[in-house]
């Protein structure tokens, strides 16, 4: 599990950093800037990626003490990243 979760993790971090160093080539564009907010976006959203691979591989386990413990975790994000996003 925590090899997969790592590997989940790294895959993400370079994702942004990929996509973040497009931005930058590219933010003379009317695009770069969008660019750079997906970048950010990816590498803010990955520890939640590393949390639905754990999440995954603690029901393959049958885990379930573990994996109500991160469905709890994982319904929080969901909650506050829904909040997050709602203008008033």
């Amino acid at each position: 599990m925590n090899s997969a979760t790592s590997f989940a993790l790294r895959c993400c971090l370079f994702a942004g950093i990929f996509v973040l160093a497009g931005g930058l080539l590219l933010s003379e564009t009317e695009y770069g800037t969008d660019i750079l907010w997906i970048g950010i976006l990816i590498l803010i959203m990955s520890p939640f990626m590393g949390i639905v691979v754990a999440y995954s591989y603690l029901i393959i386990e049958k885990d379930w003490k573990w994996v109500k413990i991160t469905t709890l975790l994982i319904v929080i994000l969901v909650i506050f990243l829904i909040v997050s996003f709602i203008k008033i």
